[in-house]
């Protein structure tokens, strides 16, 4: 506390910065109102003030565009009323409205309930039937304070909030209100719900009793019949999905039901979620029914807890959950299937035998995420042994052979990434895949998408043990084109590291490896002027003295000289 600033105040010339220190430094101070400490109080007093004082006439402008809101009460004045009071407050609030700016009104009075209630959320709890009728926005700020209470690991009384909850989500006041300024708040209030329910089972070891389930389950069944669906294109679908309020509430119904599983003493385990929400599910599976994007990338995202949940379902539904006739729904389905982080093997045969695979190299992601998920998966399966490269119907055929130079680019960039750490598995598949990759890019050596492929497969070369002459082939085919991709510094130095790892079991190969290097580049290597000496004395050590003159000359009529040194020490 003694770290803090002790003076901050406005004057004309550093009034914005001053309130925007002001507003940050209150924000922090808020999460240790519940101390006490007196410095703490005064401090944010002060802090608040500052974000407060002349706000309309203070010309500062958030990036959004819109006045800063205004704050008209502190922590400490709301501290002072009883709950009863401060929604009393909350309802007879009116805020004037500056003319020709966007309306916030309430919104600065909603922050700072938000972070009342962070800091002192049992107090909330306590009592939480006056705010059941104070407007919306409120009502979602009061829920944005609990969650990031739980988040900072404080306690509460969670029966009496999921009854808040559930009570407001009864009432005819909540979704008869109207607004005249654009926002609409009763989507937050659903969508922070659903966070909170996420917050609240998603980790055992912090979660609410389980007892409380019950409960949970009838207001997710309420907030997946209200909340709004935002997501109209392919475009962006994690972000927007994980962000918009059908989405959050469709992870949070999954997490209730993993909850559910893990908690619950039944002899079922092949169908392990509450009925209800297998039975929403299955509804929905029908897109005439839900046609929201969100529901088929949550789908597709949650597809290992939905197998865990219930295998049989799985089974028996996967051309619903991914719809081959339905583009789009499929298209977001499986996006976000390819961007789980785990491929596991039943999934992948499954998805395989029901065609999902080929139709996705068929299909043009936008997201190069996807697609590197898409190479992934496939590659993966390919090491697995479930594919292989002679058959020309398998999938690791089609991927290397479908005339997209992004899936090969993806092929390269799955191999590379496993360079540090390179499995015997993964050993194995290099020298074929680079084969097979090589075939296809010197048919298409002079279209640059493919060139910017052959840049960085050179650094394959340190995934090899030895450069044989198959190998060394490759190298003396692609180096030409070595820096027809944008960034090729990144290949290049791994390319000269991996020179060097080969130099002392292969030094003449090395060597000829170098004189292959385009000219125009030889300026572009001086980065590597330390790996690039030791690899030309490893040369001359070996007897191979004409190669590393041949090298040193070539640096020297670039009018690069790291090289003299070396050179001159080998002249007796």
């Amino acid at each position: 506390m003694d770290r803090i600033n002790p003076i901050l105040t406005p004057t004309e010339n550093n009034e914005k910065h001053t309130k925007v220190v002001a507003y940050s430094r209150r924000k922090w101070l808020s999460k240790l109102l519940k101390t006490g400490n007196k410095k703490v109080i005064d401090a944010y007093e002060k802090y608040d003030r500052l974000c407060t004082e002349n706000t309309e006439n203070s010309g500062i402008m958030p990036k959004s565009g819109a006045v800063a809101p205004l704050r008209p009460l502190t922590i400490r004045e709301l501290s002072k009323m009883s709950n009863a009071e401060i929604a009393d407050y909350l309802n007879n609030y009116q805020e004037t409205v500056i003319i020709g700016m966007p309306i916030l009104a309430g919104r600065g009075l909603a922050d700072t309930l938000a972070e009342y209630v962070e800091a002192e959320p049992q107090r909330f709890t306590d009592n939480p039937l006056p705010f059941e009728s104070v407007r919306n926005l409120y009502q979602s700020s009061l829920l944005r304070g609990f969650l990031n209470a739980w988040k900072d690991k404080k306690t509460f009384d969670w029966a009496a909030l999921l009854g808040f909850i559930h009570s407001i989500l009864l009432s005819e006041h909540f979704w008869n209100e109207q607004y005249e300024d654009g926002f609409n708040y009763r989507n937050w209030v659903l969508s922070t719900a659903a966070d909170l329910i996420v917050e609240g089972t998603k980790d055992d070891t912090h979660a609410f009793d389980t007892r409380l389930l019950p409960l949970t389950e009838e207001i997710l069944l309420i907030l997946v019949d209200n909340a709004q669906q935002s997501v109209s294109t392919l475009d962006n679908l994690p972000t927007d999905v994980l962000n918009s309020d059908r989405g959050r509430v469709f992870s949070a119904m999954v997490d209730y039901a993993l909850r559910f599983a893990r908690t619950s003493e039944s002899e079922y385990t092949d169908c392990r979620w509450p009925y209800a929400i297998r039975a929403d599910f299955t509804k929905r599976l029908d897109r005439s029914v839900e046609p929201s994007l969100e529901f088929s990338w949550t789908l597709g995202f949650h597809l290992p807890y939905l197998w865990y949940l219930d295998k049989e379902w799985v089974h028996l539904n996967i051309n619903h959950i991914f719809p081959q006739r339905n583009e789009d729904h499929w298209q977001a389905a499986f996006s976000g299937y390819l961007l789980h982080p785990v491929v596991r093997e039943e999934f992948y045969l499954l998805l395989k035998a029901h065609g999902h695979y080929r139709k996705a190299l068929n299909t043009r992601f936008d997201d190069p995420e996807v697609l590197n998920g898409l190479v992934r998966h496939i590659c993966t399966g390919w090491i697995e042994d479930s594919e292989t490269l002679d058959d020309k119907a398998s999938l690791i055929y089609q991927l290397i052979h479908s005339d997209d130079p992004n899936l090969l680019a993806g092929v390269v960039y799955f191999f590379s990434r496993r360079a540090d750490n390179l499995s015997d598995k993964v050993k194995a598949k290099v020298i074929p895949a680079w084969r097979a990759l090589f075939q296809v890019l010197s048919e298409n050596m002079t279209v640059g998408a493919y060139q910017e492929v052959s840049c960085p497969l050179l650094g394959w070369l340190g995934l090899v043990d030895t450069i044989n002459t198959e190998v060394l082939g490759w190298v003396k085919g692609s180096i030409e084109d070595i820096d027809k991709v944008p960034g090729y510094g990144m290949v290049l130095s791994r390319f000269i590291k991996a020179l060097m790892k080969h130099a002392p079991k292969t030094s003449k190969v090395v060597g000829e490896i170098y004189l292959k290097i385009p000219q125009r580049i030889i300026w572009d290597l001086q980065v590597e002027a330390d790996d690039i000496k030791e690899t030309v004395r490893i040369l001359y050590n070996e007897g191979h003295k004409d190669i590393a003159d041949k090298i040193c000359n070539r640096f020297g009529s670039a009018g690069v000289n790291f090289l003299r040194t070396v050179y001159e020490e080998h002249r007796r």
